[in-house]
């Protein structure tokens, strides 16, 4: 039987899948197959052969493998080797083929490449190129915009499509690495990130999971080890199950917009006195979180640099101190940053006049 990976999830959900003690091979593309799913073919369908292919439609129907997959799958499942006269190649940015453990674009050559696009002549034109390493007259690749780099062992690793690349932070984020990483965890059966500009001008990543049900903060603790910190997402989604096209494959445009919720926090704890909560209202409307505590991290609720820029802006217009970017970056608990900042308040007044007004608050107490 041959299914979408999306679409193998939901067979293995239904309850008559254990009975089909018939189904000897289990074919999987379309989508990457990641290890908990191979994990849980493994659970339910111990005696069925599972093979992991790769074959986009301008070059179907399988570019490369079937490849068998291994009892003890770990990390990212690879798609196998290049079919029987299918030629694939990695390639850099200069179109050079990309050394072992890089990653590159791959193009697939072949007989069975589609001849184009109906009626499309400058998408095809884009899309299928000339093959420079063919040998023969006409030969061409197709250009798949998939990334994937050759392993060691020869077969080829999937890494993600390449228009998914995104820009936050001002650093080049690739969303595959940050899902295969996600899907590491334990508590996480299948896992999508993506890069969403709810705000304007505000672009942050987005992870969506399925599984049980796991705090975003340990989420984001297990990124954190394996990952830099503009890799981590801002918030994390968890899915009961994935939006899906009509033809079973993820549909990212219909994953929802994260709520206050989704966004990692360090237990909460309501802001004391008026320089907390003066802090967490800034906070609160900079970040577009409904809900801030005392222990929260700037950053782990979705602060970057462009936002500790303006949150420096508004304290100074709101609270009156002069906060600086460095201050934001060694103080991004609240706690600590109010605190910081009650004691620039405090230094602007004569400590003599502080004694004074300190043992008047005294007396009054006692009185």
């Amino acid at each position: 039987a041959y299914f979408v990976c999306s679409m193998l999830q939901l067979f293995l959900e239904y309850p008559g899948a254990g009975r089909c003690t018939t189904l000897a091979r289990l074919l999987c593309g379309g989508e990457p197959l990641s290890p908990s799913l191979v994990q849980r073919v493994r659970e339910r369908l111990p005696w069925a052969r599972l093979h992991n292919l790769y074959g986009p439609t301008e070059s179907a129907v399988s570019a490369t493998g079937p490849v068998t997959v291994e009892d003890d799958a770990l990390g990212t499942v690879p798609i196998g080797r290049p079919s029987p006269n299918v030629r694939i190649y990695l390639l850099d940015e200069w179109g050079e083929p990309a050394p072992v453990r890089v990653a590159g674009e791959m193009y697939v050559g072949g007989a069975q490449l589609a001849r184009g696009y109906l009626d499309r002549p400058g998408l095809t034109a884009e899309r299928f190129v000339p093959d420079p390493f063919g040998g023969r007259p006409g030969a061409r690749l197709y250009r798949t915009g998939d990334r994937a780099r050759w392993r060691a062992d020869g077969r080829i690793e999937f890494l993600g499509r390449m228009d998914f690349q995104v820009k936050v932070r001002g650093f080049r984020v690739e969303p595959g690495e940050v899902e295969e990483r996600l899907k590491e965890h334990a508590g996480v059966r299948d896992a999508a990130v993506l890069a969403r500009e709810d705000t304007p001008g505000e672009m942050r990543l987005v992870a969506y999971w399925l599984g049980g049900p796991v705090e975003a903060e340990a989420l984001r603790a297990h990124l954190g080890e394996m990952l830099p910190a503009y890799m981590v997402p801002s918030a994390f989604v968890r899915l009961e199950q994935w939006p899906l096209t009509p033809t079973g494959k993820l549909d990212r445009k219909a994953l929802p917009a994260p709520e206050g919720g989704a966004y990692a926090s360090a237990g909460y704890e309501a802001p004391a006195g008026q320089t907390e909560e003066a802090l967490a209202a800034i906070w609160s409307e900079l970040l577009g979180v409904e809900r801030v505590g005392r222990h929260d991290n700037f950053f782990d609720l979705g602060g970057h640099s462009l936002r500790a820029i303006r949150l420096v802006l508004r304290v100074k217009e709101e609270m009156q101190v002069d906060l600086a970017l460095r201050e934001v970056f060694e103080l991004p608990v609240l706690s600590s940053m109010a605190d910081h900042l009650l004691d620039a308040q405090l230094a602007r007044f004569d400590p003599e006049e502080l004694a004074q007004l300190a043992r008047a608050m005294s007396e009054y107490s006692e009185g």
